[in-house]
Formats: C-alpha cells, structure tokens, sequence
C-alpha cells in the first residue's frame, strides 16, 4: 500500500483519508485536491505501478492520535477503508463518505447479481490474457479517455483486487455520505441502493453526467459536499 502525507495545518484536528478505486493511483484525486488545500490529508492507494511508497501506514499511527478521521473512497476505495477500519485499531473513521463505492459490488438481488457476475468473470478471464488492455478498457468504461498506462503493472496485486470484488465488506456504524452518478455503469443507482439505503446514519446524493469519475469531473462540488458533512 501507497501512503502520503499532505499535512497543511498542524493544530486542526481534521483529517481526511482520501483512497482511490480499481487500476488508478493518487492522480484520481488531482483536481479535488485544490478544494482541500487548507486541511490535513492522507493519500492511501495500492500500489498497482510499482510506484516507491512514501510512508508505510504502521510506520504513521502516530499521526492518526488526536485526529477526527474523515474516510473518502471512490469505487473499491470504500471498500479498502472499511476494511482498515476493522483491521487497526488507530484508524478508526469518525465519518466515511463513499464516491460511487460499494460494500458489495455484485450486490444481493437477482437478477442484478447474476448480471454482474458473468461480466466479472469475462473481465477477470480477459484480465488473464490481457491485462494491459482489459485495464485500459475498463477505464473507458469509467469514462476516461484512453489512458496511458505506467509500463509495469502489478499483476498478482490487481487480480487480488478483481478477486475481491465477488465478496463484500459490513459498512462501519458511522454517519455516510454516499455520492454517485445516475450514468455510472459501473455502480449502478441499483447497487447504491442495494449496498447503502438500510444503514441507519446515510445520505445519498444522486447527479448525472460524471459517469464513474465524480471526483475528477465534479471536483467542487464534491469537495463542497464532503466538507459540509465533515463539519456539521
């Protein structure tokens, strides 16, 4: 796992834990960064590229004492901070706010659930033959444009993670915000509902038009909405 520190004001107690989704890195989070310039944050991503880590998680606990921590995770990123919440006893989220995320991404009603197997085992076999390409198909998909991707990929590490998506994770009892797009393919309005309309402290806003990249088309608007629940 990838860790950075963006630390911009000592004596806030704030602190946010930004963790991106399947196949990206840090960059996810480029155009919302600027909105945040004035709070303490921690970048955490798997390292998909092989990229140098900055910190290691265990190496920082101490950074995490006395701090309200603010979850954000787009995609499997919700699903990587609950499960560090459950995993340390430092990072213990205050609040967690779910960027077209999921706690199950097949979701528990059919026929929706057997829909979304078959292309998951499509894409994971198509993973196998080529990786390359099904990832940058797969970010299309998203709604990116044709990325170029780093030259190594860390292929064991991101079959791990397709792996990880035929299983779920419980939601922490925390408040949640829950921000999506009508036109995500990829966590349909259908999972959102599925994965998050039951928890007791949730809110869940709907737009259109960011496809599975909310955080990178609508930067302030979603960084209006997180702080807002951050501090109220």
């Amino acid at each position: 796992m990838l860790c950075k520190i963006l630390e911009a004001n000592k004596t806030d107690n704030l602190l946010f834990v930004f963790f991106n989704g399947f196949g990206s890195d840090y960059k996810y989070w480029d155009n919302l960064l600027p909105y945040f310039s004035e709070y303490n944050k921690i970048l955490l991503s798997e390292n998909y590229f092989y990229y140098p880590e900055d910190y290691n998680l265990l190496d920082i606990r101490n950074f995490f004492r006395n701090k309200t921590l603010i979850g954000v995770g787009h995609s499997q990123g919700y699903h990587k901070l609950c499960a560090l919440n459950e995993k340390y006893d430092f990072f213990n989220l205050n609040k967690i706010v779910s960027i077209e995320g999921f706690s199950n991404y097949l979701g528990k009603s059919e026929p929706l659930k057997s829909i979304r197997k078959f292309y998951l085992n499509f894409m994971k076999y198509s993973y196998k033959l080529a990786p390359k390409l099904t990832l940058s198909n797969f970010m299309k998909m998203c709604g990116a444009p044709i990325p170029t991707l780093p030259a190594n990929l860390n292929k064991k590490l991101l079959m791990q993670d397709l792996q990880l998506l035929y299983g779920s994770i419980k939601s922490p009892d925390i408040p949640h915000l829950i921000l999506t797009s009508y036109d995500d393919w990829v966590i349909p309005y259908k999972i959102i509902e599925d994965n998050f309309r039951r928890l007791r402290d949730v809110r869940i806003t709907y737009t259109l038009g960011a496809s599975h990249l909310l955080g990178m088309k609508f930067p302030q608007y979603v960084s209006k909405e997180i702080q807002h629940f951050a501090t109220s």
